[in-house]
Order: C-alpha cells, then sequence, then structure tokens
C-alpha cells in the first residue's frame, strides 16, 4: 500500500507543471543609458612621448628622493650609518640620473600649445637645472652629504612646483592642450 501511494505521489509530482507562469504586470522600465562621456582631444603623438619621458625621468627623481630621505633620516645616527647613507646617495645621484638622461630628450615642449608649451618648457628646464647639479652630487655626496642634500632639495622643489603647475594644467579642460595646427 505504502508502496503504491509512494507512486501516485510520485506520478503528480512529476506531472505538476513546472513552467514558471508569466506575471501579468509589465516589467518596471529602466531608464535610459546615459551616453559616454565625451573624451576631451585625444593626445597627440608628441604628447604621448612628452609623457613617457617624464614618467622616466620620475623614476629617476624617485630614486634621487629616496637618497636624500637617507641621508635626513641618519644625521641622527652614527658616523658610520651617516657614511654609508652619503655613499648610497652617490650612487642614487648616478642612477637617478641615468633615467633623467633618457627621459628628457622624448620632453619636447613643443608638443603642447599656448600656455601648456610654456608650463612644459618650464618643467624641463627645472629638470636640466636638477640634472646639472647630479654630477656634483655623484662626486662629493661621500664627503658632504648636508650640502649636497640641501642643494638638492631646493632644486627638487622648484621641479616639483613646477610639476604640479604642469599637472594642474593638464587636468583642465582647456583647449591650449591641442598643439597647433599650421
Amino acid at each position: 500500500m505504502w508502496l503504491g501511494l509512494v507512486m501516485v505521489i510520485t506520478v503528480v509530482a512529476h506531472q505538476q507543471d513546472t513552467v514558471t507562469h508569466k506575471d501579468s504586470l509589465p516589467p518596471p522600465s529602466l531608464p535610459a543609458p546615459m551616453p559616454p562621456p565625451v573624451p576631451a582631444s585625444a593626445p597627440s603623438i608628441e604628447q604621448i612621448r612628452y609623457m613617457a619621458g617624464l614618467k622616466t625621468a620620475t623614476r629617476g627623481l624617485a630614486q634621487l628622493r629616496d637618497g636624500l630621505n637617507r641621508v635626513v633620516r641618519t644625521q641622527q645616527g652614527d658616523s658610520l650609518t651617516r657614511r654609508r647613507a652619503a655613499r648610497r646617495l652617490g650612487g642614487l645621484c648616478g642612477s637617478a640620473r641615468s633615467f633623467i638622461l633618457s627621459g628628457r630628450p622624448k620632453m619636447q615642449p613643443t608638443a603642447y600649445a599656448d600656455s601648456m608649451k610654456v608650463l612644459a618648457k618650464q618643467l624641463t628646464t627645472r629638470l636640466d637645472s636638477l640634472t646639472s647639479a647630479l654630477p656634483a652630487c655623484e662626486k662629493t655626496a661621500g664627503t658632504d652629504p648636508s650640502t649636497v642634500a640641501t642643494n638638492l632639495t631646493n632644486r627638487l622643489k622648484t621641479y616639483d612646483d613646477a610639476l604640479l603647475a604642469f599637472r594642474a594644467a593638464l587636468t583642465k579642460p582647456d583647449s591650449t592642450k591641442a598643439v597647433s595646427q599650421q
């Protein structure tokens, strides 16, 4: 008897409609999709090249900052630690110089027009000023690290100001970013 009852339940359960019932209400309307934002004019090849050079030079500047931070941190330490930090700064000045010199030729201010050209020129001028101090840093950082660190820190500050102005101008929607088509 139990077997018959189980078979009847199985057959009835199996014969039930497994198709989902449709709703009588229409689906809620979705808001219209927003059109994609229209990007500002795409950067030119020269501008892309300038930014790639800036990226390479920035790697060198990061190494230089690392060396300067080591010298500043070790001023309160023992003489051995200060000497090591000074020697490392000298080595990092050479390494930073290599990165800057490999990135700098790509940074042609003529890639930009109008006010952006002026800012790009200021940035490259400050970078050149910093680069000119690096050979002396390589030679004298081991013997006089505090003077070298002070000199490089001042040059880095002026470079950072120029970089900040350049990047701020890049983010502003402005027609001066485009290269003159003359």
